[in-house]
């Protein structure tokens, strides 16, 4: 089965052209059921029945591996199984009719007014990456909007005048006067430094709000860091993340009064049901533009 394994690498690699960390995880999945199945003394794919893997999974949950753990394993292995099928090693798939574990729903982390406090009035430096961050923590809060929002967010999208969002897929998001104060401050003494770093045919960066030291546009995973940065020195003992944000403005919205389909709309959410489920049962809806006087508007 070692070099089955061997030749299902391959096929992801240069037939699929799966991403390298997937690559990776099915590897680290298949090589525990490759030893798990020579402790039984089966080296054969086509060895392995549906029982067979009913018990190895019966003992992943034994070990009290995490839910999300085995899921992904149930994932690499019913792939890999797939795989030997068509291409003719193996003529039944002994994974087919296993199910996963169904996934834990963990109700997301919602920060406190106070909590947000700390996060947002903390002393940035005085500089332009000071600058940038403030603007950036500013405006996920004041606008909820999702990682690959932010980072893509252009200046066509930002109507300074009416301090608002308009994005492109016709969402128009108001932000208050914290946010407005720290985009004005960030384009007037922070922008100019990482524009200069921009390659001269760079257009696209050239356009974007937000850049990385290089003048590059920034990474979802570098904002993931930099929100970890700030919330660590604001003492807030949480692993927070910009969704964290995006979901406590939406919280903080509905708790203010707003209207559920009001803030369904600049969520960018297709379920209202999203909304609803943050609305307090003895609460009645109100001003469905409240969210326009969060931060000082």
């Amino acid at each position: 089965m070692d070099k089955q394994i061997e030749e299902f690498e391959n096929y992801l690699r240069n037939v699929k052209k799966t991403k390298e960390n997937t690559v990776l995880s099915y590897l680290r999945d298949l090589r525990i059921l490759l030893e798990a199945m020579e402790r039984r003394g089966i080296y054969d794919a086509k060895d392995i029945t549906e029982d067979v893997l009913s018990s190895f999974f019966a003992g992943l949950k034994e070990e009290h591996r995490a839910n999300s753990s085995v899921i992904r394993n149930y994932t690499s292995i019913r792939s890999f199984f797939r795989y030997l099928v068509d291409n003719g090693d193996i003529t039944e798939n002994p994974a087919e009719n296993l199910h996963a574990p169904r996934a834990e729903k963990k109700k997301p982390r919602i920060l406190n007014e106070k909590e947000v406090g700390f996060l947002l009035a903390q002393e940035y430096t005085n500089d332009p990456k000071g600058k940038r961050d403030r603007a950036i923590l500013e405006l996920l809060y004041a606008t909820g909007l999702r990682t690959t929002e932010l980072v893509a967010l252009k200046l066509s999208n930002i109507d300074m005048s009416l301090g608002c969002l308009r994005m492109d897929d016709k969402r128009l998001i108001p932000y208050g006067a914290e946010a407005k104060d720290a985009l004005n401050d960030y384009f007037l003494y922070g922008r100019e430094y990482y524009i200069k770093k921009i390659n001269e045919n760079s257009l696209k960066e050239q356009e974007l709000v937000f850049l990385n030291y290089n003048g590059e546009a920034m990474s979802r995973q570098g904002l993931w860091k930099l929100i970890k940065g700030y919330v660590k020195k604001a003492g807030i003992d949480e692993n927070i993340t910009p969704y964290t944000l995006r979901h406590s403005f939406a919280k903080h919205l509905i708790d203010s009064g707003a209207d559920a389909s009001a803030v369904q709309e600049i969520m960018g959410y297709t379920d209202v049901s999203t909304v609803t489920r943050l609305v307090p049962k003895d609460r009645k809806n109100k001003d469905p533009y409240s969210w326009a006087r969060l931060r000082n508007n």
